[in-house]
């Protein structure tokens, strides 16, 4: 009887774990709730009723997810199915019902466009039906034409139908997915297509606007903008769907290469655009440095988002972009508060920019609800984004203009206050080359040419007015013996002493000049009278006779022999008064010669007296 009680027990217990198992398998299955479609409603979301199963070694079969015990995870709330990267497929699974007597028109959307391969298999009672989809799957062979991966469905009145999606890819894996009719999807995809052809448009022309602007201007502000734009662009394409859909959908898996490379190239972009906008070199040294130095780790991103693998490249493009805008913000925050010009609307462009990107995210975790804010987040803050840059660059370019227009009106300014300077210099040049033209630089009297000049002009004067003008010649006496015996430099002083005792004794209006070694002229205008002249020749006598005290203590005189000349009437003729004052001056010397002569008893040549 032992022996057959210990060959039943293991039986019994075999059969046991095998109904276990099957009323696991079944209970498990029945956990997946069923979605009853009603024609009522053009739209549900898939997300309550969808079942994970993680297949880690990427070879679980549709058959196997049917009918063999497998663990699956029941999507409790949208995070649920967001699964980050995750390096294996994921199996979702759903089951439907059509409770009409009517067949019914669906589609199967999935909502995050960057999905490599989502394959659908449709599974009824008889017959399974295999859709493929996906970024990395040629347009061609996707079982719609469409940016997102969205497949048709089928339901005959009344049928029951499993959905099965497998997804692979390199990306993260939110996996949210929804049902809309044909009526509802098509509505909603022209709308979001205008958008998007808006959205892109936009990013078109002010990119190629900056562009123009920099081959205008020549400022590199405008090239960092624009290819900061071109980059951003490219990956927002291929991120989005629509460059691969359009574009590149030939380059299968590698159009995400794009995705990596077009955002780690705009990070490398804005950093270089945030420099020269901000002006760091010049206004935040450090913060210079800073973004200096993160700009190198910016093109070491670039190069490993084209050579590492996908997903090691697409969690480095991240970091990046994560790290990129934290810098930035910062370092226009900091500029912002030293009063760096343009710093405040790049605050607020960048705040709009991150603001969309977490209500992007949030609503992908399922925090905020899924409406047109929440879907298009990261478009809307990246569009605000770059017409808020763009009108700062525009304010920064009508700022340079001003300082440009400014500093030109003050250069010309500067030039024209050094011209009026260089004028007022020649003008005080040429008067002293004047002075010196026609003044003696001894004495200051004038020389022979501004005493020709003053002639003519005193001349002319009295011609028209009729007025007599005479001309008195002074040569000094005794001047040699002092120079003999002082020096030349004690002559020069007797010179000066004597010319400005000549322009004491001269009336207002009457032209003095030192017409040679120590002779001097004096030009009298209105004087013909005799008895003036005599009264003129009787002053300056007396005045340049009179004793002159020298810095040794010495005392000289010196005599003067005055001769001079009258016009009165006729055709004025300078040469004319000076020959006769000459000899005026010169019989006026021989007179006193000879009366020196005669008080001493030794007369010399009779005959020849003055007159």
């Amino acid at each position: 009887m032992k022996p057959a009680v210990r060959f039943r027990l293991p039986s019994r217990l075999l059969a046991g774990v095998l109904l276990g198992l099957c009323w696991l398998t079944q209970a498990a299955l029945a956990d997946v709730p069923t979605l009853v479609l009603s024609e009522a409603q053009d739209r549900y979301a898939l997300d309550p009723y969808t079942a994970l199963v993680a297949d880690a070694q990427g070879d679980l079969t549709p058959d196997a997810l049917l009918t063999e015990p497998i663990d699956v995870t029941l999507a409790q709330q949208r995070s649920d199915l967001h699964l980050g990267y995750t390096q294996a497929p994921v199996w979702l699974r759903s089951e439907l019902r059509n409770a009409s007597d009517a067949a019914q028109q669906w589609i199967v959307q999935f909502e995050y466009p960057f999905l490599d391969y989502v394959t659908l298999h449709i599974v009824r009672h008889q017959t399974t039906e295999v859709l493929k989809s996906g970024s990395a799957v040629p347009v061609g062979q996707r079982a719609m034409a469409h940016r997102q991966a969205v497949f048709p469905l089928t339901l005959a009145a009344g049928e029951d139908v499993t959905l099965l999606a497998r997804v692979e890819s390199h990306g993260s894996k939110m996996l949210s997915a929804n049902l809309l009719s044909p009526e509802r999807f098509y509505t909603s995809n022209d709308r979001q297509n205008f958008w998007l052809a808006t959205y892109f448009g936009m990013l078109l022309a002010l990119g190629s606007y900056n562009l123009l602007l920099y081959f205008g201007l020549r400022e590199r502000v405008f090239l960092h903008y624009a290819l900061f734009v071109c980059s951003f662009t490219l990956a927002i394409l291929t991120f989005n769907g629509t460059g691969t859909l359009i574009f590149w959908s030939a380059l299968g898996e590698h159009s995400g290469r794009l995705v990596t490379l077009g955002f780690t190239l705009a990070s490398a972009m804005a950093t270089l655009f945030a420099q020269s906008f901000l002006d760091t070199a010049n206004y935040s040294p450090r913060w210079h440095r800073v973004l200096g130095a993160f700009r190198l780790w910016c093109w070491l991103a670039v190069a490993m988002a084209l050579l590492l693998p996908m997903q090691v490249a697409l969690q480095v493009m991240d970091v990046t972009g994560f790290c990129a805008a934290l810098l930035l913000l910062s370092c226009a925050i900091s500029s912002s508060l030293r009063k760096v010009p343009g710093a405040r609307l790049f605050v607020l462009a960048w705040s709009i920019f991150l603001l969309g990107a977490s209500v992007f995210a949030l609503r992908n975790l399922g925090i905020l609800p899924s409406n047109f804010i929440t879907l298009h987040g990261i478009q809307i803050g990246s569009a605000l984004e770059m017409l808020l840059l763009s009108f700062a660059l525009a304010a920064r370019f009508n700022k340079l203009k001003r300082q440009k227009e400014q500093a030109q009106a003050e250069m010309l300014a500067s030039l024209k206050r050094h011209e009026a300077a260089l004028e007022q210099k020649v003008a005080e040049r040429t008067a002293e080359l004047e002075t010196m033209a026609s003044r003696d630089m001894l004495t200051g009297l004038l020389n022979r040419n501004g005493l020709a000049q003053c002639a003519a002009s005193a001349l002319e004067r009295s011609r028209r007015m009729q007025q007599p003008l005479a001309l008195l010649m002074l040569d000094l006496d005794d001047f040699k013996p002092i120079n003999d015996r002082f020096g030349h430099a004690v002559g020069d002083q007797v010179l000066q002493r004597v010319a400005r005792r000549i322009a004491v004794q001269a009336r207002a209006g009457d032209h003095c000049a030192r017409f040679g070694g120590d002779e001097f002229i004096v030009l009298a205008e209105n004087c013909g009278d005799e008895d003036d002249l005599a009264e003129i020749r009787q002053r300056l006598t007396e005045a340049i006779t009179a004793p002159i005290a020298l810095p040794n203590g010495s005392r000289v005189s010196v005599g003067v022999s005055i001769g001079s000349s009258c016009y009165n009437g006729g055709t004025p003729d300078f040469e004319e008064l000076l020959r006769q004052a000459d000899i005026a001056m010169y019989r006026t010397k021989r007179q006193a010669n000879d009366g020196r002569q005669e008080q001493a008893g030794t007369p010399e040549n009779p005959g020849n007296s003055a007159e």
